[in-house]
Formats: structure tokens, C-alpha cells, sequence
């Protein structure tokens, strides 16, 4: 059986047997049994306990070889010393794939690594190939199958992440659900004794559900095979990690989280580079990155160019950009006289471009957008500013029908703005990131979910704007787009 098979049984399984299931609340057997349970998708779900013979309302069987039918899937979370019977029995029995919650293997010292290097064995010499040891699960949007019992809510969508932290995957699912962005797949690989990263990077190339792939590794087993794939899978499809371990310090604590070889950080990030590998430093950017590559098109060069509600923020565009590499050009004597047309002669008369004290004007943003000395366009208190001022206002109950009236039109107006931002984005070949700086949350209504839909929400800061712009950017280039040598 081939790999792809095997992990087709892992995220769209007929069957799912729980080893180890539990009666006791807050514990892994107990919990992931009844998110198993709750999915109602006509699957088979069998609970294996020696001990009870009912659990959840559902009949159990001591071993999974007296489970009456075939299983797809095993979720095993006996203890670690349980673990090699466990996959005995799985074997016997012809089960195709299996997921090792239990910890305490490898990652613990020499006991622990017996025993895993035991499970390994029985497995391969059985045809089974299993996630884990020591992780806290998977997750499949498509089929709903999910055996992660701390999963935040998330969207369906195109975005698949591979962690072999547990914890920092739930982080970086938290997050992404925040933002809008539609996830298709997560893996929590832990130990990775048998599947490893590579393997997953092979099947999430052919999952035509997955179109961008995002990691948190700390280690990479066979990087040479790694590699290889990553170069063929980047021309199709962008793969975002942050590989922690830079440090000696993080690479020790590596080696004690996931029995994990960090590997020399200098020669990794060279590698990267070389396969087309976008290579972040915090989970954030893993989000913020996901985001410009879903809902921006490829730049053709690195001119950027900046339009502010204010002059500090003008001034910090400015400096993150320079700082990741992106050029601030002069704009062109049409756009001046354009913008010199729009605003009073209180503008900057330049980029960045700051009204000075004028309220923005999306004029100002078409006029940049239509540049030919700019590649990509930064907005800077634009996006979802509609009437978000009055919130700080007090205002007398006589005008507030008046002010409720404003506030229809200019979301109305807003929207229309948008999608003409992105129509134009479109058109011109050129992305228009957005950016809020010491304005209120957006309110999550018309305006936010358009912004959500498009993938257009405001970054928090300019600073991450210009460092998810730079890896567009560096991504369009390797592929030749920027340039123009495609």
C-alpha cells in the first residue's frame, strides 16, 4: 500500500476505533471519544476498553480484534508501556493507519525510546503507518474528522498546517481562525516515529483541498528528501514555515520536546531559500503570510507604495519596509498630479503619502494603485475606518438617528470601495495590503466580513504589513514573476 493511500485512511476513514477510550471526563480516551462520536458523518466508531462494558452509550470491546468490522483508523491513548500491544493488535487485526496520542516515548530518554523504537518496528513490519507518538491529534475540514480535543473553531478552506509541537499548532489554528482563514487540513506530528514531515508534504502536494501549506517544525529528519519535494511542491504551491531551534539554546530544547535534530540554522536557511521555501520567525507571520498569498496577487518588483491617515505612521511604513528589503519610490509626476488634485496643500508631496490632517480619500489609493513606479500599494487606516471615530464620541440622543443614518451610508460606500480596491488589485497586477494603526477593533459586521472574505483585513501594525509584503515578494521572485521574468 502506498503512502498516499495509507494517509487517505488517516484523514477520510470509513471507521475510527478509540484504544484506550474512557468514562472519565477530561481525559484524552474520554474526550476525543466523544468528539468522534459528535461528527456525524456515518462512520463507524468503536470504543476499545478492557475494563467497562459501556462507555458514552456505546458498547465496548476489550481488544480492537474483536471489533466486528474493518477499521480505517486507530486512536490509541493507553499508556506508553500499552503501546507496542496496542499496534500488535492493530496489526492482527489489518487496521491501515493509526494515530499515537500517548506521550513519554522518545522524547523522555532511553526507556521511552525502546519503547517507541518497539511500536516502529511492529508497525512496518505490519503495513501500518501511524501520526505521533506524543501529539495531540489531526483534523480534516473536508470529511470531519477531527480527533484534536482543544481545536478552536475554524473555517473550511484552502490552508493546511503541519506541527510537531502540539501546543503551538493550537496557537497557530487559534489564530488562523481569527483572521477568516479557511483551513483544509491539520496535523500534530509529535514524535514523528514513523510519518514525518516530508511524508506529509507529499501528500498535502496532491491534496487538491490544500493550496498553500503552513509548518512549525523544530527539526527536519531526511533533508535531503525534504528538499527535493519542497522544490518540486513550491512551483505549485507556497510553503510557509517557521522552523524554530535557531539558537543553540532552542535546539537543545528541540531535541527534549520531539526528539527532533535541529540541524545547522545557517545551512536550513540557505536551503530554504534554494527550494523556494518562505521561512518566517514568529507563528504570527505564518497567518499573515497565508493571508497576502490568498488574497493578493504576485508582485512584479519590490516599489512600494504608501498611503497614511497620519504622519507617524507614515514615517514607521517607511522605516519597516526599508528594513525587509522594499523600496519607497518617488511617485510619478502623474500621480502628483493627480493627488495634488485630491488633497490640499497640506499633503506631503511625496511617499509615503499623508493628507495632513485630510480625511483619506480612496481617490488617493486608485491614483497609486494606476502608478507605474509602483508595484504594491500599503493603505494605512483605511480599510474599516467607516465611522469608527464616532464610537468615541458622546453624542446627544436628539442626532442620533442622524449619525445611524451617516453610518448606513458610509458602510454602504465602503464596501463598494473595497471591492473596487480589489477589482483593481486584480487588474493592475498589483497587491493593496491594508493596515489600522491606533484605531479601534473592527466591529465584526458588513465591512469586516467583506475585508475577511477578500483575505484583506487589516494588519495591526505596519511593521507586520511590510514583513508579510516582503515574503510576497521574495516568493514572486522565485518564481520569476517579479521583474517581469515570467
Amino acid at each position: 500500500m502506498d503512502l498516499i493511500q495509507n494517509l487517505d485512511y488517516l484523514f477520510n476513514p470509513r471507521s475510527v476505533a478509540l484504544i484506550g477510550a474512557s468514562s472519565t471526563f477530561g481525559k484524552w480516551g474520554f474526550n476525543i471519544l466523544s468528539l468522534l462520536i459528535s461528527q456525524d458523518r456515518g462512520r463507524e466508531i468503536y470504543a476499545v476498553n478492557k475494563k467497562e462494558p459501556e462507555i458514552l452509550g456505546r458498547k465496548t470491546y476489550r481488544t480492537i480484534t474483536e471489533v466486528p468490522s474493518p477499521v480505517d483508523l486507530a486512536v490509541i491513548t493507553v499508556p506508553y508501556q500499552d503501546i507496542p500491544s496496542a499496534m500488535e493488535e492493530c496489526v492482527r487485526k489489518g487496521v491501515k493507519s493509526a494515530i499515537v496520542i500517548s506521550g513519554g516515548l522518545a522524547e523522555t530518554g532511553a526507556e521511552g525510546a525502546e519503547v517507541q523504537r518497539r511500536m516502529v518496528h511492529i508497525a512496518r513490519q505490519g503495513g501500518l503507518r501511524f501520526i505521533g507518538p506524543n501529539c495531540m491529534g489531526h483534523f480534516d475540514a473536508h470529511s470531519d474528522i477531527n480527533t484534536v480535543i482543544f481545536l478552536p473553531p475554524v473555517n473550511r478552506g484552502p490552508v493546511s498546517l503541519v506541527s510537531q509541537s502540539g501546543n503551538s499548532g493550537q496557537a497557530i489554528m487559534y489564530m488562523a481562525g481569527e483572521a477568516g482563514l479557511g483551513i483544509s487540513k491539520y496535523i500534530s506530528s509529535g514524535n514523528e516515529a514513523d510519518l514525518q514531515f516530508e511524508d506529509y508534504i507529499a501528500y498535502l502536494a496532491q491534496d487538491d483541498k490544500t493550496a498553500i501549506i503552513l509548518a512549525y517544525i523544530e527539526g527536519i529528519r531526511d533533508g535531503r528528501r525534504f528538499l527535493r519535494l519542497a522544490r518540486e511542491v513550491t512551483r505549485r504551491k507556497p510553503i510557509v514555515i517557521m522552523k524554530a531551534g535557531r539558537t543553540e539554546a532552542g535546539a537543545r530544547a528541540a531535541r527534549s520536546h520531539t526528539a527532533s535534530l535541529a540541524g545547522s540554522d545557517v545551512v536550513c536557511d540557505a536551503a530554504f531559500k534554494q527550494a523556494g521555501i518562505i521561512r518566517v520567525d514568529e507563528i504570527t507571520e505564518l497567518i499573515d503570510v497565508a493571508m497576502v498569498l490568498l488574497g493578493q496577487p504576485l508582485p512584479r518588483g519590490r516599489r512600494v507604495g504608501v498611503l497614511s491617515g497620519g504622519g507617524g505612521a507614515a514615517v514607521m511604513s517607511a522605516d519597516a519596509l526599508k528594513r525587509v528589503g522594499l523600496e519607497v519610490p518617488p511617485l510619478s509626476p502623474k500621480t502628483m498630479e493627480k493627488l495634488n488634485g485630491i488633497l490640499s496643500r497640506r499633503w506631503s508631496h511625496g511617499n509615503p503619502v499623508d493628507p495632513g490632517g485630510d480625511a483619506l480619500n480612496y481617490e488617493c489609493l486608485w491614483a497609486l494603485i494606476e502608478d507605474e513606479n509602483i508595484d504594491i500599494t500599503l493603505a494605512i487606516g483605511a480599510a474599516g475606518m467607516a465611522g469608527s471615530w464616532i464610537r468615541w464620541y458622546v453624542v446627544p440622543p436628539t442626532i442620533r438617528t442622524q449619525i445611524d443614518e451617516y453610518m448606513v451610508g458610509a458602510i454602504d460606500q465602503e464596501l463598494k470601495n473595497i471591492q473596487k480596491a480589489k477589482d483593481m488589485s486584480v487588474s493592475h497586477g498589483k497587491p493593496v495590503v491594508m493596515s489600522n494603526v491606533c484605531v479601534p477593533p473592527l466591529e465584526k459586521g458588513a465591512v469586516y466580513r467583506k475585508l475577511e472574505h477578500e483575505h484583506m483585513l487589516p494588519f495591526l501594525t505596519p511593521e507586520r504589513a511590510a514583513r508579510a509584503i516582503a515574503h510576497l515578494v521574495e516568493y514572486s521572485e522565485y518564481l520569476g514573476v517579479a521583474e517581469g521574468k515570467r
